[in-house]
């Protein structure tokens, strides 16, 4: 009998061959994540992730290697500017049980001119930073221990020094972050690490230079909520004792010491902390807070001026380098010198602005990333006629498929004013000599509004925005024109900006993003009625806030609390986040009702189709999130829902297949409710 043949599947529609390309394209880069120069200025460490893994490579202020590379990440010159500490990674070996010492991370001393490497101990947990004594003789390291649970920005998965128990167990003294100081021999030799405490405390950031004192920001709670409400102590590293030296208003982050050990600074902000710095006295405890210096995610005393600090932060959609006089007379209480400002990254650890020092502190090391410039490692003069001019020293990606496919995406600032005067900044991306979709020429494009998490983190202007399934540089490529806003509540602008959404959440930064649409249109870029919303984290929350309001006709909703009362009890930061952004005490009545009062769930459904992405082991905004947003408008609403749940990811995509599906499927809904394409199902046959 004769069988009919096949049909043939259907073609890719350009603009989803489009984002896929981009995205792929991105995906494979290599990403330099911290640069450090070795004490004398002669060479850089660059510890840099992609495809391959993470490995740190060794060269010179000129870009030449140095030295080759090794596996690892967190390395840190010893005095003799030859040997780098640093934490590798087991290998396997037969019949090695996950948690045994045979199979867990290590602390490796490499020998950087004749290729030696001595594995001095293993880490009994996951390093998250690591220090060593000005003089090289100690070690300090901040570890979690195997389970301990972690923040939006570490994927809202748990620490796993192997396979995942069955059971899983909980307990409230499980789960810490802890330190452990060690003494490094003169010769290659196993170390011993002892536990330097403070017992039954978490220590969330620490800073050392060496002996029995450290500063650490520290809670009695485990879970990342604790972070909500740490404090300033100092700790014998003896006996693990404690004294609080600052309890703030706000969240802390960045703590540093100068060189004798007298003065402590530490940034205060919000959330995902970029704030004014602190500086406290530890003879006396004087506190001295120059509200005039801004956004600092990095601070370090100026060990030859006692009245400067140098500060790394954001300014706007960019960052920039500082010099912060001191002065208890002046407005603000600080003089602030900017000696570096430009539209792009200069990042280090956790994606925010923090350079490196050699010793004499005349070489500065960073990674910068700008539009139209993959990231690289770069280093610059802290004097002289070309002090901060920022040279490369990686030629990582060079010539790449993700130059070719960035290439026609403009990254423009923009701002506009919101309904109560508020001046409100970001960035729009578009492809000037693409046409937009669905047609064969130029002209107002359909609008594509993506919100960023936090909300006190921001749209900064890197090479390839990669919050939002990294969709912004993907849709620009493919003919919609993309704003990136950074509404109240995002850094950048002042802490008075970023703390302009406590108690107003879903309120005042909702109109911020709707007078920008507004703002849009009216100059003729954006065309009128043809707007999607999408959002992750916090911004997935504003996303489903937007959706209700007929602005929009389509909205994507990406790893979002939608239900802030059960959030308060599953979340890990929950019962500190809500509390920081003043939304509702889950302990009282009144505080139940405001909780449930600004939870998407619990309001009628929209008139918008709205695409919900989530993944199952998030543990910041549980996959319970995404369900009962789902359930709740599926059942009360007649426009379409959808919800999609990826197996293994954490509060961000990681899997490259997975991030690839949840793209295709976000672009083809757009596609089908902005642009009334009728497109194929992204990904029919490879459901995850």
């Amino acid at each position: 009998m004769h069988r009919p043949a096949a049909p043939s599947p259907a073609p890719e529609r350009p603009a989803a061959a489009t984002v896929r390309r981009v995205l792929e394209a991105v995906l494979g880069l290599d990403h330099p994540l911290e640069a450090r120069p070795s004490p004398d200025g002669r060479r850089v460490a660059v510890t840099v992730s992609g495809p391959g893994g993470t490995h740190v490579q060794l060269v010179d202020p000129d870009g030449r290697e140095a030295g080759g590379t090794l596996a690892g990440h967190l390395p840190r010159w010893l005095p003799d500017s030859r040997t780098l500490l640093l934490v590798t990674e087991p290998e396997p070996e037969p019949g090695a049980r996950p948690g045994t010492a045979a199979a867990l991370p290590a602390l490796t001393l490499w020998d950087t001119v004749d290729g030696r490497t001595t594995r001095l101990t293993s880490i009994p947990g996951e390093t998250e930073d690591l220090l060593v004594a000005d003089d090289g003789t100690e070690v300090l390291l901040l570890v979690a221990d195997d389970g301990a649970e972690r923040d939006g920005m570490h994927l809202g998965l748990p620490v796993r020094l192997g396979q995942d128990p069955a059971p899983e167990s909980f307990r409230p003294d499980a789960g810490r972050r802890r330190l452990l100081h060690g003494t490094l021999p003169e010769h290659p030799a196993t170390v011993v690490l002892r536990e330097a405490g403070p017992p039954g405390l978490t220590v969330w950031n620490v800073a050392w230079r060496g002996g029995a004192d450290a500063i650490a920001t520290m809670s009695a709670e485990n879970l990342p909520s604790g972070y909500y409400r740490s404090r300033l102590v100092r700790i014998d590293l003896t006996d693990g004792r404690t004294r609080t030296l600052y309890t703030p208003q706000g969240q802390l982050a960045a703590p540093a010491l100068t060189p004798d050990g007298r003065r402590a600074v530490v940034v205060e902000g919000v959330s995902i902390v970029a704030g004014r710095p602190v500086l406290i006295d530890l003879a006396d405890g004087t506190v001295t807070r120059p509200t005039a210096a801004e956004d600092a995610t990095w601070l370090l005393p100026d060990p030859h001026d006692p009245g400067r600090l140098l500060l790394a932060g954001w300014a706007g959609t960019g960052s920039r380098i500082a010099r912060v006089r001191l002065d208890r007379e002046a407005d603000g209480g600080a003089e602030v010198t900017t000696v570096w400002q430009d539209q792009a990254v200069l990042g280090g650890p956790s994606f925010q602005p923090a350079p490196a020092l050699s010793a004499d502190g005349s070489l500065a090391a960073a990674v910068l990333d700008a539009p139209g410039r993959p990231p690289q490692a770069v280093v610059a003069a802290t004097a002289g006629p070309d002090a901060w001019a920022w040279r490369p020293v990686t030629a990582l990606n060079p010539d790449t498929v993700a130059r070719a496919a960035l290439a026609p995406v403009r990254t423009r600032e923009t701002s506009w004013t919101s309904t109560d005067g508020r001046p409100v900044h970001g960035l729009l991306l578009d492809a000037p000599g693409t046409p937009a979709p669905g047609t064969d020429r130029p002209g107002p494009r359909p609008l594509a509004v993506l919100v960023h998490g936090g909300p006190s983190w921001q749209w900064s202007a890197g090479h390839a925005p990669g919050d939002v399934l990294g969709l912004a540089p993907a849709l620009a490529a493919a003919g919609w024109l993309v704003l990136l806003p950074n509404v109240r509540g995002s850094s950048g602008y002042g802490l008075d900006h970023a703390r302009a959404v406590v108690g107003d959440f879903g309120h005042g930064d909702l109109d911020d993003l709707l007078t920008g649409i507004t703002a849009a249109v009216e100059r003729g870029e954006a065309a009128p009625g043809r707007a999607a919303v999408l959002g992750h984290s916090y911004g997935g929350y504003l996303t489903a806030e937007a959706a209700r309001t007929g602005a929009f006709r389509a909205a994507v909703v990406i790893s979002a609390p939608t239900d802030w009362l059960s959030f308060a009890h599953t979340s890990n930061i929950g019962g500190g986040y809500e509390h920081t952004y003043g939304i509702g005490d889950a302990r009282t009545p009144e505080g139940r009702a405001a909780l449930v009062d600004r939870s998407p769930v619990f309001r009628p459904a929209p008139g918008t189709p709205v695409l919900v992405l989530h993944g199952e082991r998030d543990r910041v905004t549980p996959v319970s999130q995404a369900h009962e947003l789902y359930r709740a408008w599926s059942r009360g609403g007649t426009a379409p829902v959808e919800l999609h749940v990826y197996p293994g990811e954490g509060h961000e995509f990681t899997d490259p297949a997975h991030l690839l599906d949840a793209a295709a499927r976000a672009e083809a809904w757009l596609a089908r409710h902005v642009l009334g394409e009728r497109a194929a199902h992204p990904a029919k046959d490879q459901t995850p």
